[in-house]
């Protein structure tokens, strides 16, 4: 077939196409979407029973902060970043790993503070039922914000799989510090950062192959 043929062709086939909206609104959609699944699993499963005594303390209310942050700011930049051209500037994408840093830092800082930090952190003290949360909780955020994502046109897959992964699991972790009764921040660095790591990798890989236009060209 000419090349001539094969644009008619195309033209004919085609189907109208909605634009897409900005994605400061698909990311205001999303957030406000995730929020009420987050608060909703949070009272189904139950807040910790001095949540409200928590919230007046300011070193609970840093870590909670910046958790959130994390979530937002790498949802917001791989919104961002599904629209080619629409990035202004590349800190965007690096705001998110600044805000875990932020995050193990204060934890850090509280550990250190509170004295035996090694050897705390070396007792691993993982609350297992938080690590499972944290995966409950970041389940359908991170497919509903792939499946965005993919409606878009990613040109950069790894780093959307990977900011995709970052958002939802930051979101499962402070969904879980809302019920997590543990305030030891060696718990909190092992328990509740580290799995965000992990399972954000696992993240990213598994929406790796969903956003790479290159794979689904090669399959078709």
């Amino acid at each position: 077939m000419k090349t001539e043929d094969l644009i008619v062709a195309l033209s004919r086939s085609g189907a109208p196409v909605a634009p897409l909206p900005s994605p400061s609104v698909r990311f205001g959609r999303w957030a406000v979407a995730m929020f009420v699944v987050a608060a909703a699993g949070v009272l189904l499963l139950g807040p910790r029973a001095d949540l409200a005594e928590a919230l007046r303390r300011p070193t609970y209310d840093a870590r909670l902060v910046v958790t959130l942050l994390t979530s937002l700011f790498a949802a917001s930049a791989a919104f961002i970043l599904s629209v080619p051209g629409a990035e202004r500037f590349r800190a965007q994408r690096l705001l998110p790993f600044a805000m875990v840093v932020a995050w193990a830092a204060v934890l850090a800082t509280l550990l250190i503070g509170s004295g035996n930090a090694s050897s705390r952190v070396l007792a691993f003290p993982v609350n297992w039922p938080c690590s499972y949360k944290i995966f409950a909780f970041c389940l359908f955020p991170a497919v509903a914000l792939v499946a965005l994502l993919k409606r878009a046109a990613p040109l950069e897959p790894v780093w959307s799989a990977v900011l995709a992964g970052l958002a939802a699991t930051a979101l499962g972790a402070t969904a879980t510090q809302l019920i997590c009764p543990v305030d030891d921040p060696a718990h909190q660095l092992v328990g509740h950062v580290l799995p965000v790591l992990v399972l954000a990798m696992i993240c990213a890989a598994l929406s790796y192959r969903s956003l790479d236009r290159r794979i689904a060209v090669t399959s078709a």
